[in-house]
């Protein structure tokens, strides 16, 4: 929601200075501009992907605006539980509780221990989840990044040909400057759409990228614990030096949540 709300304040600036100046808001408005700039970067940019990665691309832009931090002290509340059943009932006793997980990671790694694998080959299963995560996740960044370098590039291309239409017909001067503009118009959108979009929308699905592989270092942290067979205690004091100081509750306070809950 802040993305989309942070693009809109940045198009109402520049709305509100061009109508300050005295011009017309329709003057910022050309479709066969807005067509070359989208369409032209969208094309170059596909040029340098495979179909499977064009495919994920209208759920990465979706996500870009939807995504959010995942929770890391739901984690910690989980493998909190996890670890006080595996301590009084043994580690089979989790293989009961596993269905009530949504988090495939979280899952994986748990349905691991209570397979009886040792921790080496814990840590290797849940490493190999990870790289592919960050594979999926930096092909998508750099398809909205590859967006934002290029729809410049096409805005110019788009300036070039309007150049050379506008002086090839030199013989109605009156028609010079509008078609200066139109020219014009196509680096224009080129610049604000790979500034005021496609940069901040690659920004944002790094920053969420970054968040999440930081909850599943946290989770797999956890995981190995509750393999290790640490106390739920010790459990939460190790997760929660991963979190910031004002998201720490410690054990008690999150035995009680639990209760209160």
């Amino acid at each position: 929601m802040l993305t989309i709300v942070g693009i809109l304040v940045a198009l109402m600036a520049i709305v509100v200075a061009t109508v300050m100046d005295g011009n017309s808001f329709g003057a910022l408005v050309g479709p066969s501009s807005l067509l070359l700039v989208i369409v032209g970067t969208l094309g170059v940019t596909m040029s340098g992907y495979d179909l499977i990665d064009i495919k994920r691309f209208p759920k990465a832009l979706v996500y870009s605006f939807k995504g959010k931090v995942p929770d890391a002290g739901e984690i910690v509340d989980t493998l909190m539980q996890f670890a006080e059943v595996a301590r009084r009932e043994g580690v089979l006793a989790l293989e009961s509780k596993l269905k009530e997980i949504e988090d495939p990671f979280l899952k994986t790694g748990l349905q691991q221990v209570v397979d009886g694998m040792d921790a080496d080959t814990v840590r290797d299963v849940l490493d190999i989840e990870l790289n592919s995560l960050d594979e999926r996740h930096q092909t998508m960044i750099g398809f909205f990044k590859g967006l934002g370098g290029y729809a410049p590039t096409m805005g110019m291309i788009g300036t070039v040909v309007g150049l050379v239409n506008m002086l090839g017909n030199l013989s109605d001067p009156s028609q010079l400057g509008k078609g200066m503009a139109v020219a014009l118009l196509t680096t224009f959108y080129g610049v604000v759409f790979a500034n005021l979009v496609f940069l901040p929308m690659g920004a944002k699905l790094s920053r969420l990228h970054d968040a999440e592989m930081a909850v599943k270092d946290l989770a797999m942290d956890g995981i190995l614990a509750v393999q290790a067979g640490a106390s739920p205690r010790m459990i939460v004091e190790r997760l929660e030096a991963h979190m910031l100081p004002e998201e720490r509750l410690g054990h008690k306070g999150r035995t009680g949540k639990e209760a209160a809950a």
